[in-house]
């Protein structure tokens, strides 16, 4: 066990072990603040469970499931109780699709029916194209949809169906968005497979729900209600650091259910925490105490700026300001070395400042969302091949370096297909000739193409390639029917002319190794100084507005419509990141406000509820000289 089960118990840890003591389990939700310990009482939970139910657990092959966003998030809160044998930790979709792999046949059925559906979609849309349709968009919708049936005949025959990061039914490969869809509706259709779930999983716990699919969480509702009192299903999160659109946001408290709250935070220092609580008192009513046995009083500014092309030069002269003015420290270096971190409201604006603008452009103005959030994640399935192979091939010393070999020997085809060991020397020769050839194609990042790499690396037997990525660069090969949304062909068309430069400051950024990030890149992380850049000029994303947050421009017809029904709107989601991102310093907190109005600025910040909390300081008082 860990500092995290030793640490000691607040309020909330009491409840909820009373809670998971009870003889009839019943469901329960935790609400828990920026920098409160969620973590710290979602590991509580499971080692209270693993140590008084043990026992009873192993008697009946039973396990407590935890799921969770991130591989890395599963492998540490599993650490964090010993590796227990008795706690299954995992993502969503790891859980899902070990609930769904034992049912083969009905996997086969959902994907029949699957493309059955996606096969008459394609021929609706065929029926209503209107006059001005291209011939361009007819000809592809008319490939799709061949391919489509190719897979529907194909699919009869598939014995074993597996899961990986992209679909390819002709060969019983399903993805992602297959196994979030696929499952959650096998559990809502079947009651005996949610009770199958419940008489495995008595105890199921989710991490971060606010960013739950609304169908998982209605899936694993169904679990706990046909149990009849035998499943204790509980939602540690926060509906105010809700930060995909995709999410729950709130789960709806069912009869019996009891909510938690856990009001400590343990981060940040006093005026830190007042704009934190100042920020979220607009959203809902949850006020945060300092859990601290000493709290510092740290320091918050709010410089307000002016909205022009010197944004850069004022960025820096603000961290050279607080450099001198500031009592916390060093605010010009990076966060990792000890300085500051700056958020920012889309990675657009970092991508800017790190020259990887063409690569963001190319998984972001395509309208593919779910590459673009897995780009911004660090995630996205098209760069998986640089990132485990070829820039470790073209990064390394030499051609003869031994972390070739270890490349080789676990990422490279070349290496699988060897039968017999009196083989390896040649492969290994044939291999070091090919890893020559991409280094020469890798030999001015300036000018090598992404695209051109990802060609020789596959031609050359280097790389296995994602069946989505397969079809794209071998339209007529082994995956050839596997069908690609034409806003997915569009991003890696776009990818494939980027340079590999601009491969270097993207990994750099989500890896946290530059002084930038956003208030999505950052969600869970913590740091001494912190600066926030409010500017919705540079960021043009429609779907935040600070400028709207803090009054400065009029709420649309739709923000209107959406807060009259209770929807989702501008307001809401800007404060959400806001709130994510002013609560992730620990020290000292700068909000930097680009504005076109400065004077109508200063009064708006001054009048709002973190306006208290700030020190105010505007461009004259940085540098007359500007």
């Amino acid at each position: 066990m860990t500092t995290r089960v030793d640490a000691p118990d607040t309020d909330a840890d009491h409840q909820i072990r009373n809670i998971l003591d009870r003889e009839r389990l019943i469901g329960f939700t935790v609400v828990a603040g920026a920098g409160s310990g969620k973590t710290t009482s979602l590991v509580k939970a499971l080692a209270h469970v693993t140590e008084t139910r043990g026992t009873s657990l192993r008697a009946k092959t039973q396990r407590v499931a935890c799921i969770t966003y991130t591989e890395v998030a599963a492998l540490e809160i599993h650490k964090e109780i010993g590796n227990d044998a008795l706690a299954v930790v995992s993502t969503i979709h790891g859980f899902l699709w070990a609930l769904a792999k034992p049912f083969q046949k009905d996997i086969g059925a959902w994907v029949a029916d699957h493309l059955k559906e996606e096969i008459a979609r394609l021929i609706e849309k065929q029926e209503n194209y209107k006059p001005g349709t291209r011939q361009s968009t007819k000809a592809n919708d008319s490939a799709d949809l061949e391919k489509l049936r190719h897979q529907q005949a194909a699919v009869q025959d598939i014995k074993r169906w597996t899961y990986g990061i992209g679909a390819d039914y002709a060969h019983g490969t399903l993805g992602h968005a297959d196994v979030i869809n696929m499952v959650p509706e096998m559990i809502l259709a079947r009651p005996l497979l949610a009770q199958l779930v419940g008489r495995q999983f008595p105890f199921i716990f989710v991490d971060e729900s606010q960013d739950t699919f609304p169908k998982v969480v209605e899936a694993l509702k169904r679990v706990w209600s046909v149990a009849g009192g035998k499943v204790c299903l509980g939602f540690f999160g926060d509906p105010m650091q809700q930060i995909y659109q995709q999410g729950v946001v709130s789960v709806t408290l069912e009869p019996g259910w009891v909510n938690v709250d856990k009001p400590q935070n343990f981060r940040s220092s006093q005026r830190v925490l007042a704009c934190v609580n100042a920020v979220r008192s607009e959203g809902d009513a949850l006020q945060q105490v300092s859990g601290l046995a000493e709290q510092t009083e740290g320091e918050a500014f709010c410089f307000v700026l002016p909205s022009d092309h010197h944004r850069n030069e004022r960025l820096e002269l603000v961290r050279s300001w607080l450099d001198k003015h500031s009592s916390s420290g060093n605010w010009t270096r990076p966060a990792h070395e000890g300085g500051s971190k700056i958020l920012m409201i889309v990675h657009r604006m970092a991508a800017k400042r790190l020259g990887f603008q063409d690569l963001y452009a190319a998984f972001s103005d395509h309208k593919a969302n779910s590459l673009s959030k897995a780009f911004d994640e660090g995630s996205a399935w098209p760069l998986d091949p640089f990132k485990e192979v070829i820039l470790p091939l073209c990064s390394a010393k030499s051609a003869n370096s031994p972390e070739i070999l270890d490349v080789l020997r676990r990422s490279s085809p070349r290496f699988r297909s060897v039968e017999q060991p009196r083989h390896v020397k040649d492969v290994l020769a044939s291999s070091k000739a090919a890893v020559a050839e991409l280094r020469q194609v890798a030999a001015d990042p300036s000018t090598a193409s992404l695209g051109e790499l990802l060609r020789t690396a596959s031609r050359a037997g280097l790389v296995d390639l994602d069946p989505r990525m397969a079809a794209y660069l071998y339209p007529d090969g082994e995956h050839r029917d596997v069908v690609l949304d034409q806003r997915v062909i569009d991003v890696l068309n776009a990818m494939s002319d980027c340079a590999l430069s601009e491969l270097n400051g993207y990994y750099s950024y989500v890896k946290q190794e530059s002084p930038f990030s956003t208030q999505h890149g950052t969600k869970g992380s913590e740091f001494e100084r912190v600066i926030v850049v409010l500017d919705d000029n540079e960021g043009k994303y429609s779907l935040y507005s600070y400028d709207k947050l803090f009054g400065l421009k009029e709420l649309s017809a739709t923000d209107l419509a959406n807060q009259s029904k209770g929807a989702d709107s501008a307001i809401e989601r800007t404060r959400r990141l806001f709130y994510v991102c002013v609560s992730r310093a620990r020290e000292s907190l700068a909000v930097v406000l680009f504005t076109e109005d400065e004077g109508r600025a200063v009064d708006a910040v001054r009048a709002s509820a973190i306006g208290q909390h700030v020190r105010v300081i505007v461009l004259d008082e940085l540098s007359p000289a500007m």
